[in-house]
């Protein structure tokens, strides 16, 4: 039986994620004035401008702040499953 296991999963989707989180904020967070150029245009152009400015590495920083907020719910709905699947089937009322 092959079994699917839920926090390799949650920690690829939040590696994915983030990349795209970052050039967000970075677009977000950049000062527009009148009659100079932005530096970053896009989410194409923006990925590859931090990589090459930054590293790469850069493409994933705050990955530690963000895993520190959503690893601690994660668990919390992990073991209230747990707790609520046996509470019932105690009962009878799973199989």
């Amino acid at each position: 039986m092959l079994l699917f296991n839920p926090s390799l999963s949650m920690d690829t989707i939040l590696t994915l994620t983030l990349i795209p989180d970052v050039v967000k904020t970075r677009l977000q967070k950049q000062v527009i004035k009148p009659g100079k150029p932005v530096k970053y245009t896009g989410i194409v152009q923006a990925i590859t401008l931090i990589a090459k400015e930054e590293g790469v590495a850069a493409l994933w920083k705050g990955i530690t702040p963000r895993l520190m907020r959503i690893m601690p719910g994660q668990a919390i709905t992990f073991m209230t499953y747990e707790a609520v699947s046996s509470g019932l089937t105690r009962r009878g009322y799973f199989c």
